[in-house]
């Protein structure tokens, strides 16, 4: 005995090392893994949960019979019949005008084209449908029996009732599990029993039987015929039948049904379970737990419905897998594949699980830490995978799983680029290598959310405030649009471009500038560009998915197959065979992305109904005649159109474009909206073209005519008529009353001019008489007093100012030089009064253009003023300065003297009327109603520190392009 114990021993060590890592610790499976689908029931507009069948109509409709009525269902709601009624609907078909007959035991429903629905018995004689064989002959094709389930026979309905096809005894044998089947190529009905499969041909022609052992019924996918029985499935050659597959199933309770994908698989039902037949034999065991499967239904885009007990359900087309923890206390959040091709899973709470399948996920041992949890963040290098936990980065190889020992931070963030993981805190990014020493650390970012390398060895980190590039120990900010926005995701394409997301916006980089690639219309949480090529975006409410070869973006959400509630911000992982994963606030999801991006089927576009209103309130359909037109009445100028092109695959991918000819010749922007309303139309004719697109594909173009009819009064005749009867007349009284108005018209304007010449002249003149008696009595001063050459010398002035003054004196307006001219000649004549107490200054600013014209006399009337006024009174010296400067539009005039002012001028001059001032602002008043911008004009009262007047400012802006005339 004592020899034998060492032995044992070894063989015990020898065994364990043979194990792999953590199976010691393996327990049962974690996960617990189900297709993705969608469930409808009272609460989305079922009428009872209790339904009995699935059809899909020719332009996409799904009908849905229930024991209390039926619905249609056009991929966003639910449009009840016989709503409130008990009547159970078994069946549907096409009517042969157009319409759809819902079936129920003993009556027929129609629903016309145009939506109204009016009730028929089933058949005259009494029979009723056989509810358990209701949908597995061809539309049209009914088993009808008696009240005892007796009596039974194949019928054709028509428009009138029901004719019969197939009459036979073996009819009756049929228990609640079989399916009669009417075989499309070899014309055939096949009538399965306890223990064989009768075949009759449609003629009537009775064939040789099947022994089967409890067949239940058939199907032909192609060139084969399956028969489904007890212990598995069969292939039919005339009256042979061998088995293809062995098969248990479950719940055959009410038998088995089945019908076949676009992919050639063979989806199978009992009551409570589905199956799937792949092409290459194989049998699996896809969905259990549903409480009795009445129906499936298969619709043209792939989908797999499934009518039950416990209301509607769409598993979209087995695309998308949605993957939870059986611990409902943890969930999924870091996904990846050990080098061994192994599936590896972290937890919330800090569980590491490892598989060969996501089936077969189990928990497995680690050196685990104290409180550990796994963030959704891993990485690959080599044979190694690294999983982010608390404080450090667990690396498992294929012989052993260990922590890296990194500094105890708090890391966010974990990638890897070529051989060396990229390690991030929120203020910190960190390069390692393979083991965790660090190589590289960039500090001092704020708060980092991911970083990645671009093809030119550029590492680019996303942070709380944008972008930033890292090159050795350059740092870049990338120029973002709004800066404000945070950068979550990176991800690199397979031309080395950098993809971020920033808010709901997907950008790329070029010249250290954010460049806009796409929005998404909801924040970003994580991008992936895959090996093939796909760009995976997925967002708060939903997933985007991009075939860059094909330029399709694809939008996948709870009405097409994506029911994970909000990915994570997390790392999308993709395994060996192509599988995407993606976690999820509630579960993780998986799917293969070539399966999701296909061709889809075109979709069929409808015009639902047209309407027209004249006050955009109360609004009227709008039908179509006989010829296709839509006639409406004067004042309907207000129209709306619905329309619709169903997908079930793509609910909220779909988009429309529409133009209204003889409106809007160019199609629209595609949009998603299903209406579209045109506003205050003129009378016309319209054509109104609508196009529905669903990724690289679009729909037949579908149109409708409309003609808006011009009241009695917008006809050409009309105006014609009215033209013809008041033309003449009119023309000639209003020739004659035009004429003498325009040439009485033309004599008052005339007049008007002359007396306004005259008043200019008269006004301008008489100044001159006053002034000019001064003038000629101080040049008789000089002339008495022998100052002949100072009386030459004012005569000659004189004459000049006189000559210039008859010149311009019916002149509105002349140039700046002109006018300083002018004023010079004046203030000269009337230093000849005053000599040396009076002088002047004139200064005009050098990038002043003297060319500019000015009120003519503006100077003139200034100065007089101030020598009259202001200086005439004033003891000692006085000084007048003229300034001329450039303003913004124009030039300003100012003229300032040092008198009196004007509240003591008033005191000593008490009969001073001021005509002068008052006559020229009355023409700037006239000047200033022809213009937009005016003449401005302010006067100013100069006062000292003390408060005593001291002088009077004269300022006018005269605007650049002023008119006079």
């Amino acid at each position: 005995m004592n020899t034998k114990h060492p032995i044992l021993l070894c063989l015990i060590a020898v065994l364990a090392t043979l194990l792999p890592v953590g199976t010691s610790a393996a327990g049962p499976v974690s996960v617990t893994s189900e297709y993705a689908r969608r469930h409808y029931t009272t609460q989305d507009g079922l009428p009872q949960m209790l339904t009995e069948y699935i059809w899909q109509d020719a332009k996409g409709y799904i009908w849905i019979g229930t024991l209390g009525g039926f619905v249609r269902y056009d991929g966003f709601e639910f449009t009840p019949y016989l709503k409130g009624k008990q009547e159970n609907i078994l069946s549907f078909c096409p009517g042969t005008d157009g319409s759809l007959w819902a079936l129920g035991f003993r009556r027929r429903h129609v629903v016309d084209k145009e939506g109204t629905m009016r009730t028929l018995p089933l058949d005259g004689r009494g029979l009723l449908l056989n509810n358990l064989n209701a949908y597995s002959l061809p539309p049209g094709l009914v088993l009808l029996e008696d009240e005892q389930e007796r009596g039974r026979e194949i019928c054709r309905l028509t428009a009138e009732g029901a004719e019969t096809v197939l009459k036979s005894p073996a009819l009756d044998s049929m228990d609640l599990r079989r399916r009669v089947y009417l075989d499309s190529v070899s014309q055939t009905f096949y009538i399965p029993t306890a223990s064989h499969v009768y075949r009759i041909k449609a003629d009537g022609t009775v064939l040789k039987p099947i022994r089967v052992t409890e067949p239940y019924s058939l199907l032909r996918n192609g060139e084969r015929l399956y028969l489904f029985a007890t212990d598995g499935i069969y292939e039919v050659e005339d009256n042979r039948a061998h088995l293809m597959a062995s098969c248990h199933f479950l719940a055959p309770d009410y038998g088995v049904g089945a019908c076949a994908d676009p992919k050639g698989n063979i989806i199978i039902h009992d009551a409570h379970n589905l199956y799937r037949l792949s092409k290459d034999g194989s049998v699996r065991h896809i969905v259990d737990g549903i409480n009795l499967i009445r129906q499936i239904c298969i619709d043209r885009e792939g989908n797999l419905w499934l009518a039950t007990y416990q209301g509607v359900y769409n598993f979209f087309q087995l695309n998308f897998m949605n993957h939870r923890l059986n611990d409902h206390n943890d969930i999924l959040r870091a996904i990846d594949e050990d080098s061994q091709g192994n599936l590896l899973a972290g937890t919330l709470n800090g569980s590491l699980l490892r598989g060969q399948n996501v089936a077969e996920l189990r928990s497995i041992s680690y050196p685990r830490k104290a409180d550990n949890y796994f963030l959704p963040r891993t990485a690959r290098i080599g044979g190694t995978t690294y999983l982010l936990g608390m404080g450090d980065v667990l690396a498992c190889d294929s012989d052993k799983l260990h922590w890296l020992g990194l500094p105890q931070l708090n890391y966010q963030f974990l990638s890897s680029h070529g051989d060396s993981l990229l390690v991030a805190t929120r203020q910190a990014l960190y390069v390692t290598d393979a083991r965790g020493h660090i190589l590289q650390a960039h500090e001092g970012l704020r708060g980092v959310f991911c970083a990645c390398h671009d093809g030119d060895g550029n590492l680019y980190a996303g942070t709380a405030y944008g972008v930033v590039r890292l090159r050795g120990r350059e740092r870049r900010d990338i120029a973002l649009p709004d800066s404000s926005v945070s950068c979550t995701a990176m991800t690199v394409n397979p031309y080395g471009e950098i993809l971020f997301a920033s808010g709901e916006n997907l950008y790329t980089v070029r010249n250290d500038s954010a460049v806009p690639v796409q929005s998404y219309g909801s924040p970003i949480r994580s991008v992936r560009q895959t090996r093939d090529n796909f760009l995976i975006v997925a967002v708060t409410d939903g997933l985007y998915i991009t075939d860059n070869r094909l330029l399709q973006t694809m939008f996948f959400n709870r009405y097409n197959g994506f029911t994970g509630i909000e990915p994570l911000a997390a790392h999308i992982a993709e395994t060996g065979d192509g599988t995407v994963w993606i976690p999820c606030v509630d579960q993780a999801v998986s799917f293969h992305p070539k399966e999701l991006a296909y061709q889809y089927t075109t979709p069929r576009l409808e015009l639902l109904s047209a309407h027209a209103s004249a006050d955009n309130v109360n609004w009227h359909p709008a039908s179509a005649g006989t010829d296709g037109l839509i006639r409406l009445e004067h004042g309907l100028h207000n129209l709306r159109f619905s329309y619709i092109a169903i997908s079930h695959s793509a609910t909220e991918n779909v988009r429309y474009r529409y133009r209204l000819k003889g409106f809007q010749e160019q199609w629209s922007q595609p949009q998603t909206g299903r209406e579209v309303q045109f506003n205050n139309l003129p009378p016309g004719r319209y054509r109104l073209e609508v196009s529905a697109l669903l990724g690289n594909i679009s729909s037949d173009t579908i149109g409708v005519d409309i003609l808006l009819q011009p009241a009695f009064w917008q006809h050409g005749w009309f105006w014609l008529v009215v033209t013809l009867g008041l033309g003449s007349g009119i023309w000639t009284l209003a020739y004659t009353y035009y004429k003498r108005r325009d040439r009485r018209k033309m004599d008052e304007l005339q007049r008007e001019i002359k007396l306004n010449n005259l008043l200019v002249k008269s006004i301008r003149l008489k100044s001159i008489p006053h002034f000019n008696a001064n003038v000629l009595a101080g040049i008789e001063y000089f002339i008495m007093n022998h100052s002949v050459e100072k009386a030459n010398k004012y005569l000659f002035l004189y004459s000049r100012f006189t000559n210039s003054t008859l010149l311009d004196v019916d002149k509105p307006s002349r140039s700046l030089s002109d006018e300083i001219q002018y004023i010079r000649l004046y203030l000269s004549l009337e230093q000849l009064r005053y000599g040396e107490s009076l002088s002047y200054h004139i200064h005009v600013a050098p990038d002043v253009d003297t060319g500019i014209q000015v009120p003519n006399m503006i100077l003139h009337t200034y100065c007089e003023n101030a020598v009259k006024h202001g200086l005439r009174n004033k003891p000692g010296n006085g000084h007048i300065d003229i300034e001329v400067t450039i303003r913004p539009g124009g030039i300003n005039i100012a003229v300032t003297d040092d008198g009196v002012g004007r509240e003591a001028a008033a005191t000593f001059s008490t009969s001073s009327t001021k005509q002068g001032l008052s006559i020229m602002e009355q023409q700037i008043e006239l000047y200033n109603q022809r213009n937009d911008e005016h003449i401005v004009q302010t006067v100013t009262d100069l006062k000292t520190p003390e408060g005593q007047a001291c002088g009077t400012r004269f300022e006018l802006f005269v605007p650049k392009h002023y008119k006079y005339f």
